[in-house]
């Protein structure tokens, strides 16, 4: 990826970066007011030997601490974290999660209550409710013996106001503004590529149309060029040989008119023909001196004028 042309494009589009910059921003802090907690809430069970086992300590418990005790407590723990019975916490309005556990900080029968939820209140209720409830539980798996051979709990350690857990709500913070910005760098790329995309699509038609109507224009010229030149071709005047009867031939394809009279001289070289007028004869034949006439006598073979008896020539 260049990151050169990538910043040259979100400072193309300042205004839209800008703007989903801004709305990342306004997502966070709407996340850190809206999203409630997470609070927690704990508490500490320790178990304590029965007083039949502290009687060969001097009936001092903190002496007789054993690995039954142990034992004890991972059964009281998995009893109270057991589906069914979080069930009926649940609908005693204990609705929080929660979990026991062996405290990892010691090898005694400690039990360590740990709550979390997102109201407050709630978490601190849930931290009561499942700590007696691991004290009656211990209680009633001992019913069946006598108060001097059971084993006894005590809460040493509780923290029953819940306290937010930063850590675990601006990891919420830092996934959304995570997800804002990466939106801010993609949103404009892709718009600025959808653009250009577009003008270049739009720049191959007016190129496309251009060049259509350049291409259109040539073989209009073209064919106008033909036309003009089949117009302009010189057509043949007259028709026909000096020795036929010629007559003026139509120009550009027209039709001649039938008392359309040749011009002088055209049919010099045409026979004489018996209905042509005595007029049309005197001009339309050769001069007496003409060379091509082939006759030493100027007037051997010039049709005879008519003209009146007594004229003089």
């Amino acid at each position: 990826m260049d990151l050169v042309a990538s910043g040259r494009t979100l400072r193309r589009r300042w205004i839209l970066t800008s703007f989903l910059l801004l709305l990342t921003v306004a997502a966070a802090l709407a996340a850190w007011v809206k999203i409630p907690g997470p609070y927690q809430a704990e508490s500490m069970i320790v178990l304590y030997p029965s007083q039949q086992a502290s009687k060969l300590n001097g009936d001092n418990p903190l002496m007789s601490f054993g690995g039954s005790l142990n034992v004890a407590g991972d059964i009281v723990l998995r009893e109270v974290s057991a589906p069914s019975y979080a069930a009926q916490l649940a609908a005693h309005g204990y609705t929080s999660s929660f979990t026991i556990a062996d405290d990892p900080n010691t090898t005694g029968p400690i039990l360590d209550v740990t709550v979390t939820g997102s109201n407050q209140s709630q978490v601190e209720q849930t931290l009561n409710g499942v700590t007696a409830a691991v004290k009656n539980q211990l209680a009633a798996i001992q019913q069946g013996y006598k108060p001097a051979n059971r084993i006894t709990s005590q809460v040493v350690s509780t923290q029953p106001t819940p306290k937010l857990l930063l850590s675990k709500k601006a990891r919420t913070i830092v996934i959304v503004l995570g997800l804002g910005l990466v939106l801010t760098f993609a949103i404009p790329q892709v718009v600025d590529a959808e653009i250009a995309k577009r003008r270049g699509a739009r720049g191959q038609r007016v190129n496309s149309n251009f060049a259509s109507a350049a291409q259109y224009a040539g073989s209009r010229a073209g064919q106008v060029t033909e036309s003009e030149s089949a117009d302009r071709e010189p057509q043949p005047a007259y028709q026909g040989s000096p020795t036929a009867s010629a007559e003026r031939a139509p120009r550009y394809s027209a039709s001649a008119r039938p008392d359309h009279a040749p011009p002088r001289g055209a049919d010099r070289y045409q026979a004489e023909r018996s209905d042509r007028s005595a007029t049309e004869r005197r001009y339309n034949g050769p001069p007496p001196a003409s060379p091509r006439n082939g006759s030493a006598d100027p007037g051997a073979d010039y049709p005879q004028r008519h003209r009146p008896e007594g004229t003089r020539i």
